[in-house]
């Protein structure tokens, strides 16, 4: 088996006598242990009468095994030992997976095991859980993602599974002639959970000897039928379902093309992946490409190219274009570029050089492979199993064999006229049909002949009339990729970051990296700038900028990015985030060009207008998001005077000129504090030039004068605080958030303690007991680093109030079942949770954000973690029942605020607030902000 030299974990598979394909893997920097487990089947299997059956199979699994026949013991085990666990279901698998603190991983392996060995399937929770099916799917009704496949699945070949229902509800999964449901969740167990159509991934700091024992005994009971897996033999797409474009209205404001091309799987090319190549060209942004193109014209934003669903006989070559409200107007000039940019590929050999430029990447991706989790592991490493050969467990996804040309222009011939569906997402087009499941307005109609034979004219290089498009051509050779990158030796002896620069505004912190000896670095400069907030409009411009930059810096530093070395300017409460990343050997070249381009900002009107627009369209697209959501946003906003709400930013701009825009831009920088790190594979001297760089370009305009303060509002003595929103056409919400008064270090340790405590308990009430909704929750939820607790529900039929009263009640029922926990217990709760916080950094991406974050918050220490560790160990338990009777039990009138959601303007809603909650109510979001106190 071929692995990283990066990767020091050692690896053994094996498959047991049941067939079932095991890979065992020895970490010992770890100390989680973690295991997933993949089976070949998934909604593809269901019966056509029974869509979702697969799903509600997976969800089923977790409720209680003959072994263990509590639902929810296994849930609270996973929890209370620092631990974490879920499943997916998709079309041909299904995967499950959890992590726990090593100690404790051979009992949770057992529990897990019995998921596939004997699954009680009891009748009891069938009912309820049939309810969270309906719930989850009733949650992404509005989801346009879940929408946009609603309609594929109605326009293609309806003997093809992928035509199938996936999720399921409670017509599709409702018992029938007063028989369960229960016994055909049984036969589909029975059929599909078979040892041979199983991976299994296990990692941990226990030796590959004791992993091999454990897998043995816990897992060779999995029954194998020895039956062969039915294969999809159906088309996806029959010749009716070609040559046609589908109009699709979505739920946000969004206008979107995509031209799509179906295909033979691919799986069969891993080694050579010609895909990629098309992929590499099509979907570039620099000079000379499609996006180029369109961007000139002004008819798009964005292209990515060969994503799209794909299965064992299917693949969809997807060109997913952003559209402009122009480019709206021009969709079959569009599609013409884009067969343009088909023709030039046809017509010509590809060059080597732009596999070579892949295959260098993959290479060097592969070699310097980032460490992530034994979850994050475990669990593509159980899909992979499921499509490649044991050797290629690990380098499958990185393989680079070798440039076939046949097989790059094999995938190319698909890309043609004859073999083309077009969508067009946008709320502009008129439809005639709606989808059966999320009641999606679409209209299908066969693209006009005449088009389809010009079309074919553009990318047949041998047609009399083919002729190349001089605006698009094939890209140079990347200057920025380098084949051989040099890993520095140690010379730097600090374990933490060091302060190399501190003067008036300006601090500059420098770490080699000395842990993860990766070609690679990281290199955050952050700018606060106080004229970034004198007023909404300023904030709203900064957002702008952020977004004009990116756009208008693309498609020179494209090479840069492909070449992995990545750029990423974003907003903060203060000013604006520059973060640079990735291969560490010219990223001070590209910074250098990075800090010129933000300084001399220079933006046409057309440019400004089109942002402008694109910007102010995603603020109010906002009131389409989940009624939690939205909630979560709007408490964001409430608490913190530097973040207006989406609706004031986009008012805001909307008054915004071009003109004062530009003069915006030309003082952003003018009085700023700068705070900087430079972590990864660099000297003292790299540093220095770094440094040099930056002061070069902000040209002493920083002192420590402009340092800028983010506020908190300080609720304190303002008991429950109630903001009603009316969201119509929106589930039922509620958020109950409690914000604590100081940022001492054993207030955070109670307040993370008890947000541990009390959320599987909350889970298993208000999602499994109850059933008010698929989205349920407790967390811990600092603002500006103050500790705050938050427990929200969303629920297609329970209203908020109704919602926020069995909230309350769970608190003060809790502390009975808090009572009863024993001293062991106790212990490895809080053990579990400071395992959590304790663990070792993954990766040189991992342990950059944390100093950033460090640096950031004022820990320039570096030590908050460790002191919020001592913290968490040193609690009693009699303090953590103290915390949640003062803090968050409505009898004793803690400062809080809630947030609910209601579908509609009720007028009688203000008497029923104050009469059931003992609450005032926040009439005004502003005027509330204005007039509150703060903190910092």
């Amino acid at each position: 088996m071929k692995q990283s030299p990066n990767d020091l974990k050692k690896y053994q598979p094996l498959t047991l006598d049941n067939g079932l394909r095991v890979l065992l893997i020895h970490n010992e920097e770890t100390d989680k242990s973690a295991a997933a487990l993949a089976v070949n089947a998934g909604h593809f299997n269901d019966p056509s009468d029974r869509e979702g059956l697969a799903h509600f199979l997976e969800h089923m699994l977790f409720l209680g095994t003959t072994k263990y026949p509590d639902g929810s013991e296994y849930q609270k085990f996973i929890n209370q030992h620092g631990g974490s666990n879920n499943a997916w279901t998709a079309t041909e698998h299904t995967c499950f997976y959890f992590d726990i603190h090593h100690q404790h991983f051979n009992e949770a392996l057992d529990r897990f095991s019995q998921f596939f060995i004997s699954p009680l399937l009891s009748d009891e929770f069938i009912s309820k859980e049939r309810k969270n099916i309906e719930a989850e799917f009733k949650l992404k009704l509005k989801d346009d993602v879940r929408r946009l496949y609603d309609v594929h699945k109605e326009t293609i070949n309806q003997r093809h599974p992928f035509s199938q229902f996936s999720v399921g509800n409670v017509d599709t999964l409702a018992d029938r002639n007063g028989v369960s449901i229960g016994k055909e969740v049984s036969a589909f167990f029975e059929q599909y959970y078979q040892a041979s159509y199983m991976t299994l991934a296990v990692e941990g700091p226990q030796s590959l000897t004791e992993l091999n024992s454990l897998v043995q005994g816990m897992f060779s009971d999995i029954k194998n039928n020895n039956h062969p897996l039915s294969t999809v033999t159906h088309p996806l797409y029959l010749p009716e379902h070609q040559g046609i474009q589908i109009d699709v209205q979505p739920v946000k404001k969004e206008h979107k093309l995509i031209i799509s091309f179906a295909m033979e799987s691919i799986d069969k090319y891993y080694q050579d992946k010609p895909e990629s190549i098309l992929t590499y060209l099509i979907g570039h942004e620099g000079n000379g490409s499609i996006l180029a193109k369109l961007k000139q014209e002004q008819w798009a934003m964005s292209l990515t190219a060969g994503s799209g669903i794909n299965g064992s006989n299917f693949k969809d070559f997807n060109i997913s274009i952003g559209l402009t409200e122009l480019g709206e107007l021009h969709i079959n000039d569009i599609i013409s570029i884009v067969f343009s940019y088909i023709g030039l590929l046809k017509s010509e050999k590809i060059p080597r050089y732009y596999y070579k430029e892949k295959q260098i990447i993959a290479d060097l991706s592969f070699m310097y492979q980032e460490k992530c989790s034994p979850l994050d592991n475990v669990s593509q490493l159980a899909i992979n199993m499921q499509h490649y050969p044991s050797v290629d467990y690990i380098f499958g996804d990185y393989i680079m064999s070798g440039m076939d040309d046949n097989n790059i222009n094999h995938l190319l011939n698909y890309l043609n006229a004859d073999n083309l569906r077009i969508i067009h997402v946008s709320p502009n087009n008129t439809f005639s049909k709606t989808s059966f499941w999320y009641q999606v307005p679409y209209h299908t109609s066969k693209i006009p002949e005449e088009i389809l034979t010009y079309w074919r004219q553009l990318s047949t290089p041998t047609h009399p009339q083919f002729q190349v498009n001089k605006d698009l051509f094939l890209p140079e050779e990347n200057p920025y990729i380098s084949g051989n990158p040099h890993v520095y030796d140690n010379e730097d002896k600090n374990i933490l970051p060091k302060n190399i620069v501190s003067t008036n505004g300006l601090s500059v912190w420098y770490k080699q990296d000395t842990t993860f000896k990766v070609p690679k670095g990281y290199i955050y400069i952050g700018i606060d700038s106080p004229f970034s907030l004198e007023s909404v409009e300023n904030i709203a411009m900064t957002r702008l900028f952020v977004d004009l930059y990116s756009n208008t810096i693309v498609a020179e530093n494209y090479d840069a990015e492909l070449a992995c070395i990545h750029y990423h300017l974003y907003a903060h409460q203060g000013g604006i985030t520059l973060q640079v990343s990735g291969i560490s050997e010219n990223q001070p070249k590209l910074l250098e060009k990075l800090l010129y381009s933000l300084k001399h900002h220079e933006i046409n009107e057309k440019s400004f207008n089109l942002c402008k627009q694109q910007l102010m369209t995603h603020w109010k697209n906002s009131d389409k998001s989940k009624s939690i959501s939205q909630l979560f946003s709007t408490l964001s906003s409430l608490m913190q005077p530097n973040n207006p709400c989406a609706d004031d930013l986009a008012k805001a701009l909307d008054t915004v000129s071009c003109s004062q825009y530009q003069r915006f831009s030309k003082q952003l920088f003018e009085k700023i504090t700068l705070e900087v790190l430079i972590h990864g594979n660099w000297l003292m001297e790299h540093a220095t030039n770094i440094v040099d760089n930056i002061k070069i370009a902000f040209d002493n305009n920083y002192s420590n004068e402009y340092a800028v303060q983010c506020p908190v509002i300080d609720i304190f003595n303002k008991k429950t605080l109630v903001y009603p929103l009316t969201i119509p056409e929106h589930d039922h919400a509620t958020v109950i958030y409690n914000p604590l008064r100081t940022r001492d270090e054993k207030l955070v340790a109670l307040t993370m303690v008890a947000s541990h405590l009390l959320s599987p308990l909350f889970f298993q009430e208000m999602r499994t007991d109850k059933q008010y909704g698929y989205l349920v929750g407790v967390g811990y939820v600092p603002i500006n680093r103050y500790p705050g607790i938050a427990f929200y529900i969303q629920s297609p039929n329970t209203d908020a109030i109704t919602l926020t009263s069995a909230i309350d009640k769970f608190i003060i029922e809790s502390i009975s079942t808090i009572k009863s926990l024993s001293i062991e217990d106790w212990s490895h709760l809080i053990h579990g949770l400071a395992g959590q916080l304790q663990e070792k950094d993954n990766n040189l991406r991992i342990k950059s954000q944390r100093f950033w974050a460090a640096i950031c918050n004022k820990d320039l220490q570096f030590n908050h973690k460790t002191q919020l560790v001592k913290a968490i160990l040193s609690l009693k338990f009699e303090e953590i029942l103290t915390f949640i009777e003062s803090q968050l039990m409505v009898q004793a009138k803690p400062d809080r605020i809630i947030l609910m959601s209601i579908p509609t303007e009720e007028s009688i809603l203000p008497n029923q607030i104050q009469h059931v909650l003992d609450s005032n109510q926040i009439i005004d979001l502003n005027d509330f902000t204005k007039k509150s106190q703060r903190k910092y």
